[in-house]
């Protein structure tokens, strides 16, 4: 991969972010998240992803930047490049710096095994504004190959070189508890954030934990330093009981995704609806998805939804 150099480094400072989210609460049209797969290939094959293959070609560059410009006519906060896995994006660093010089906030989700100090320094350089990584397990397992044993290196390489906010999740259900746990200690001792989301159905619905699982849960949110207030994930706690948690989701207009070909999803798991084109899609759209209920958020798991929707949880909506 050629790595871009930049004349001037575009830094974004949180008092700069928080400024944008704050403009974007008092204005219901604004999409607050929007995610978009820049290519569907990953280099590993974790058994519960169904987001991946081994042979697409990346999305070219030409079309991800005239859909991060329709974005920026709905005048979105956040940009994250999604996969597959998006570091083998061959213009990754570009493409962060266009959304940044676009006016919007650029976030990578990435199982992070590409990473090296000059791509971290190039993501410095273009304004990458935070990194979420993904680890299940201390070791590969049968069901997931993002490990703490490949990833620890590469947590090194960005505790050196990283300006951009590092955050790593871990699936709860993938593996042992008890070695979630031991991930989400080395992670928080690296002194970044680590946040724990729940396995999922074929649906997109939280599976319940055992109780096992529940107790390392309960131990893994107790760590000190382990995730900022302003994004806990306490909506968890019921749908790791196996129970539903009453909320209003803004899928479609707060937060949606944007698939390979162009088209706008509610999220991952609920692909196919609307499957209208980014081009195409307009306020009217937004404030038509924020008016309307989803039947399956008393189960989702999803964070990103959750997090995208609590700016309005006050506001009304019907009934899916």
């Amino acid at each position: 991969m050629r790595l871009p150099s930049f004349e001037h480094p575009i830094r974004l400072s949180r008092p700069q972010v928080l400024w944008k989210l704050t403009k974007a609460a008092l204005d219901r049209d604004r999409p607050v998240l929007v995610q978009i797969v820049v290519t569907r290939r990953c280099n590993l094959a974790c058994g519960y992803c169904y987001e991946y293959d081994k042979v697409s070609k990346p999305v070219p560059l030409a079309e991800l930047k005239a859909r991060v410009d329709a974005l920026r006519k709905l005048k979105t906060v956040f940009v994250t490049l999604n996969g597959g896995e998006p570091l083998l994006h061959p213009h990754i660093a570009e493409l962060v710096r266009y959304i940044a010089e676009a006016g919007m906030v650029p976030m990578i989700n990435t199982n992070g095994h590409v990473l090296k100090a000059p791509l971290i320094k190039s993501l410095n350089e273009a304004g990458l504004f935070g990194m979420q990584l993904s680890c299940d397990s201390l070791e590969d397992n049968d069901v997931t190959e993002k490990s703490m044993r490949r990833l620890r290196p590469k947590l090194e390489l960005l505790r050196e070189h990283a300006r951009f906010m590092v955050r790593v999740n871990g699936v709860l259900g993938s593996g042992n508890p008890a070695e979630m746990e031991e991930v989400a200690k080395v992670v928080v001792d690296f002194g970044f954030d680590f946040q724990c989301s729940l396995m999922r159905d074929s649906q997109g619905q939280a599976l319940p934990l055992s109780a096992e699982a529940q107790q390392a849960y309960r131990r893994i949110r107790a760590l000190k330093g382990r995730l900022p207030h302003v994004l806990h994930d306490n909506f968890q706690l019921p749908l790791a009981r196996g129970e539903s948690k009453p909320w209003k989701c803004r899928a479609g207009a707060r937060h949606f995704e944007v698939d390979g070909a162009g088209l706008v999803h509610l999220c991952q798991p609920r692909t196919g609806f609307p499957a209208k084109a980014l081009a195409d899609y307009s306020v009217e759209d937004i404030r038509r998805q924020f008016d309307c209920g989803k039947a399956c958020a008393a189960r989702c798991p999803i964070a990103y939804a959750h997090l995208g929707s609590r700016l309005d949880g006050f506001r009304r909506q019907q009934n899916a």
